[in-house]
């Protein structure tokens, strides 16, 4: 049987046999059923899914149990009351005839091993002097990295058990499957009624681990946080109070947020649930590009038919009213978008998957199709609106901490500098091609590890100047503007301050808003030092290949930036350095900076 993308065409056909008899009347599972001694006493339950209704497939094959019993003590021997947790799911979710291959892919998914963030902990411990390896913080014990993870971070993954019933909220964490395929119906909370597991996955289900550390969620939706309390909020209009205590104030939001579209509208299950490999960060798992659906020519495509059982498995399921024989594919491994056609016409569109509207595609614009020297720019450093970043950042371990539910003391804490919110700094990445990527100041902060009485690894303190990329969620269509970049000392790196030119000298000169660091000499928001060579590459950044821009990248930035600085309206000016005619204009000019600057 010929493959396709990894799978088979008679895997297809297995599948959607599969398919058929777990929503058929007349299936075995159904007359299973009739046998068990469950519905004796739950009978009348509401508010299933199709697929897992008990007359379909039974309660055991959820909460296990003795179906065998109506004595209530026996038939609740070994009963899974929350079944869709990890430490379950083999015995569950995932049996043989169920999601034995969604698990595999679960399992070795970012979500549930959370990779990136134990390795990137280590490294600003001083326990690895790399980032580039996998780590499962199931794993995790007891250095000073590992028991930071377990007091401030390990919450946020898949395996985190969920031990009470209940609907998500914004505290929610982990809890498996249940994590996103678990509802409850709001209007029929009752004894009756029992919680739909489905696929109205909201943006609420993301919420409760994505409003921290990058806080994609909260951005996404046009709120930034603050250092405030919520004493004192008075005006609630402006700023937003979330469940945990922190204090939101409102931005833009993402232009996709405002057309509609959930989460699980650009991210494919595959983004999600992960493809079945391990990878050591979420950059390396996430496929979806923005490129995909906003090419500069021609969208990259694969037939419905050989799309694979993945993608088959996820289009049956939605149940998709517009039908398309074809698909997009993202650029990074073809991955195939289900819930993108092209009509009749050949016009692209995307489908939300949950209200089924139909969004309309379009290509990058003119500007960015004719612009020649912007090529290395990643589509967000242009079209990101705000980033949220933090400075100053003190986190200590307090021995004198009682454990809640130990008899142990120590803990680790957090104090928070200032938050800012503002445009991205730029960064070079060197992942698969140069290229100018958004970042944030990551850890702009000191590490005391004094009072952790374990093991210790290099220095007692550690102050840490290191920048992240990032993929903020709050894209504009409107695009930056030139001086936001060339202008703009933060996004070069200098940090918040006065950048001015001198047309006498032909010098640039720089005055920081914040004072000098005592560790590094340096602004406290600033990544690198003014007209300054980058050092040691790794002093920069947690990420691999990943770094400020050099000497010779910030000379060539501010000599756009005198033309503009000289001439701030000059659009014929701007429009021929754009086309690529930089030189040309560069050598009419009789001011200059360079090396000896």
């Amino acid at each position: 049987m010929k493959a396709v993308n990894g799978y088979n065409i008679l895997g297809l056909i297995i599948y959607l046999l599969f398919f058929y008899s777990c929503t058929s009347d007349n299936n075995s599972a159904t007359n299973q059923t009739k046998s068990e001694s469950c519905l004796s006493c739950h009978s009348g339950m509401t508010g299933f899914s199709d697929a897992h209704n008990p007359e379909a497939i039974g309660c055991s094959s959820c909460h296990l149990g003795n179906i065998n019993s109506d004595i209530k003590e026996i038939a609740h021997q070994g009963i899974v009351r929350i079944p869709g947790n990890l430490s379950n799911v083999s015995q569950t979710c995932s049996t043989t005839n169920c999601h034995k291959s969604e698990f595999n892919r679960v399992k070795n998914s970012i979500m549930t091993t959370n990779s990136g963030i134990v390795s990137i902990d280590k490294f600003a411990f001083e326990e690895v002097n790399h980032t580039d390896t996998f780590f499962h913080i199931e794993n995790i014990q007891g250095t000073a990295a590992d028991r930071h993870l377990k007091n401030l971070c390990y919450k946020c993954h898949l395996g985190y058990e969920k031990k009470h019933p209940g609907a998500t909220s914004e505290l929610s964490r982990g809890g498996g499957c249940l994590a996103c395929h678990l509802n409850y119906n709001k209007h029929k909370i009752d004894s009756l009624a029992h919680p739909s597991l489905d696929l109205n996955i909201g943006n609420e289900k993301c919420f409760g681990c994505h409003s921290r550390s990058s806080r994609i969620s909260t951005n996404y939706e046009g709120w930034y946080e603050t250092v405030l309390s919520k004493e004192d909020v008075k005006d609630f209009t402006k700023y937003r109070i979330l469940l945990d205590g922190r204090v939101f104030a409102h931005a833009e939001d993402d232009v996709h947020h405002r057309a509609g579209l959930l989460c699980i509208d650009c991210h494919s299950s595959i983004d999600v649930m992960g493809d079945g490999q391990r990878y050591n960060h979420q950059s390396d798992a996430v496929k979806i590009r923005c490129t995909d659906c906003h090419p500069k020519a021609g969208f990259n495509k694969i037939s419905r038919k050989k799309a694979g059982i993945i993608a088959a498995k996820d289009y049956v399921l939605r149940k998709y009213k517009y039908k398309s024989k074809e698909f997009i594919i993202t650029q990074k491994d073809s991955v195939a978008l289900v819930n993108t056609g092209f009509n009749k016409e050949g016009a692209p569109f995307l489908i939300g998957k949950f209200n089924q509207k139909i969004h309309h595609l379009k290509n990058q614009p003119d500007a960015c199709q004719k612009d020649k020297v912007h090529s290395k720019l990643d589509c967000s450093m242009c079209h990101t609106s705000w980033v949220t970043s933090c400075i100053g950042c003190h986190t200590g371990y307090d021995d004198k901490v009682k454990i809640k539910g130990t008899t142990k003391r120590g803990k680790w804490y957090e104090e928070i500098g200032e938050f800012n919110k503002s445009l991205p700094v730029m960064g070079v990445s060197f992942d698969e091609e140069k290229t100018i990527t958004p970042s944030i100041p990551g850890m702009i902060m000191t590490l005391d590890k004094t009072g952790f009485k374990g093991e210790k690894y290099g220095h007692d303190s550690i102050f840490l100047r290191l920048f992240a990329p990032i993929s903020a969620h709050t894209i504009n269509p409107k695009s930056r503007s030139c001086k936001s970049c060339h202008l703009n000392p933060e996004a070069i790196g200098y940090g918040k301050g006065t950048l001015m030119f001198n047309k006498n000298t032909g010098k640039w000169l720089f005055e920081s808003l914040y004072d000098i660091a005592k560790q590094d000499s340096l602004p406290q928001d600033a990544w690198i030092g003014f007209l300054s060579a980058i050092e040691k590459k790794n002093r920069y950044s947690a990420h691999q290949n990943f770094y400020p821009l050099d000497l010779d990248e910030q000379i060539k930035v501010l000599k756009v930036g005198s033309c503009i600085y000289c001439h701030p309206n000059n659009e014929v000016l701007l429009t021929k350095i754009i086309e690529g005619k930089y030189k040309q204009q560069i050598d009419k000019c009789k001011y200059f900076i360079d090396k000896n600057n």
